[in-house]
């Protein structure tokens, strides 16, 4: 009898420890997570767009964590994510019938513009990757140039369409914020590493 309560009081014990360890690893994930979560919070307030910046990255909090280099590659990766679904979407509205030769001039470089983007934000990408060494100076002041550029081929393309009017301009228009916006993000966030 002795032995049964002994088993019994042991499977209790267990349990309680079992629950306990877990809700505390829990608990300690959540703080974990609201940590980073509050990092990239911090961090996009030093950028033009915080809400956009700390609602778009998010996301990668766990990826992340507090690391200033990582929320630069995630932000330059989401950016550039943005830039190829952008120039697909430039792309796809230079084949439409009927516009007109000034919209198919803006769209024709627009593309371009893009095309040039989505390039440097590659190279980019790749310099990110080889920041350890004695060229660490060199290397982001080539990703801070290569994303500036970017960002003023972006510009140009909506430029392009200052003096056209109608639908094709406001539908260029919500493709080009949206990327352009992401990707000062991103050099924000990069130019903070760089001064840090």
């Amino acid at each position: 009898m002795v032995s049964f309560n002994f088993l019994i009081l042991s499977l209790f014990l267990s349990h309680i420890f079992i629950f306990v360890s877990a809700t505390s690893r829990s608990r300690l994930e959540t703080d974990h997570s609201d940590t980073y979560t509050g990092y990239i919070n911090s961090s996009c307030q030093a950028t033009r767009y915080p809400d956009l910046c700390t609602k778009t990255l998010s996301p990668y909090a766990a990826t992340v964590q507090t690391n200033p280099m990582e929320l630069a590659n995630v932000a330059l990766s989401v950016s550039l994510k943005s830039a190829k679904a952008t120039s697909k979407a430039v792309r796809d509205l230079s084949k439409e019938r009927g516009l007109s030769t000034k919209d198919g001039q803006a769209v024709a470089d627009c593309l371009e513009n893009m095309s040039d983007s989505v390039d440097e934000m590659k190279k980019s990408m790749t310099a990110m990757k080889e920041m350890d060494g004695p060229e660490f100076e060199e290397n982001m002041g080539n990703v801070k140039t290569w994303v500036s550029a970017a960002l003023t081929d972006e510009d140009t393309c909506m430029d392009g369409f200052e003096e056209n009017d109608g639908k094709m301009k406001e539908r260029i228009r919500g493709y080009i914020v949206n990327v352009a916006e992401l990707t000062s993000i991103a050099l924000s966030l990069i130019t903070n590493i760089s001064s840090t």
